[in-house]
């Protein structure tokens, strides 16, 4: 089967899978439903291979989705193996207490293309395609937005921000800038998502690193643009006791994956390769992404792909029924996890 259908239903099933546990008030119970969803739906794929770039932990971690752990066809070693980036739940805190912003998502890639990111924060600016050629974070975020404004002529452009303290100053600049803001609790990626379908202008705010190379995936693969900064532990808590040890980690892995704090890192940078494609289905969603439902034996998941500059928006109903009698490892998630 096409390898894009593949990845499109497995992130639509894993939303699926999920449902269960959405309100529960357990992000370990969503996470791993997930998690199982992932392996269960790509176990038995023929045709090609997918390697964790960039995933939700290490191998004595699991059940997570970890980095260099292959899924796919692993009996045929002629098959193509790609790169892929995978959160099963990008926000399993609003997911756990079902509000907005819990998302499937996966991104894959040819294969040494994707660059592997360590748990940092990451500085991380996401712009429309209208503004590709107008944002520059060396000169800093502030300059970036006059230079959008003055693209279009006009001040009030739209942001989607993280409600954190550590962007306070930002959002308040931001306001007076004219900027109109929307702040979320979670999912920059999500907010990425809104961007490309046009309901804001560019996602900007200091987030997880990993989540980086899925924004970058989805920038390159719709046609917007990303750029992106690592930011220190301690720039974001400074009167932790844990920032003394958190920084000795980071200078490990900065020494690892050749990184430092002050380069500039484009989309490209951290996914090379121009034909990256990105997927992700609603969980508790929003924005421009409907979370996922279910009435009378069928479940409406709101879905998105990108690839090659061209975006989609699915709207899939499973009849559970159905899909039973005819997918059998689909119906071993449908059967554990029913609500």
């Amino acid at each position: 089967m096409n390898r894009d259908i593949v990845l499109l239903r497995t992130v639509e099933v894993v939303a699926i899978a999920s449902y269960k546990y959405i309100g529960k008030k357990d992000k370990n119970l969503v996470d791993k439903a997930a998690v199982e969803a992932f392996e269960v739906m790509l176990k038995n794929e023929k045709g090609f291979r997918l390697k964790v770039v960039n995933g939700e932990g290490e191998l004595d971690q699991a059940p997570m989705l970890f980095v260099g752990q292959l899924l796919g066809d692993l009996e045929d070693p002629s098959v193509m193996t790609y790169d892929v980036s995978v959160d099963p739940v990008e926000g399993t805190h609003p997911a756990a207490y079902n509000f907005a912003g819990s998302i499937a998502t996966i991104a894959f890639s040819r294969e040494n293309t994707m660059l592997q990111l360590p748990e940092m924060y990451m500085e991380k600016l996401f712009v429309s395609t209208e503004f590709i050629n107008e944002i520059d974070l060396k000169k800093g975020i502030v300059e970036s937005i006059k230079n959008m404004q003055k693209k279009v002529n006009r001040k009030d452009l739209k942001c989607i921000i993280l409600d954190k303290p550590r962007h306070k100053e930002i959002i308040k600049k931001m306001n007076d800038l004219g900027i109109i803001i929307r702040l979320i609790q979670d999912g920059d990626v999500l907010a990425a998502i809104d961007v490309v379908n046009g309901d804001a202008d560019f996602v900007y705010g200091i987030g997880g690193a990993p989540e980086g190379s899925l924004m970058a995936a989805l920038a390159i693969s719709a046609g917007c643009k990303m750029q992106s900064k690592l930011v220190k532990y301690k720039d974001i808590w400074p009167n932790e006791k844990e920032s003394e040890a958190r920084m000795k980690k980071e200078t490990a892995w900065l020494e690892k994956h050749n990184l430092d704090f002050d380069s500039i890192l484009e989309d490209l940078d951290l996914v090379a390769d121009h034909r990256t494609r990105f997927f992700a289905a609603g969980l508790t969603a929003g924005g421009s992404l409907k979370p996922v439902d279910y009435k009378n034996g069928k479940f409406y998941v709101n879905a998105f792909m990108s690839s090659h500059g061209i975006v989609r928006n699915f709207n899939s109903v499973y009849d559970v029924k159905k899909v039973n009698d005819l997918k059998p490892e689909i119906k071993f998630l449908f059967d554990k996890y029913k609500r």
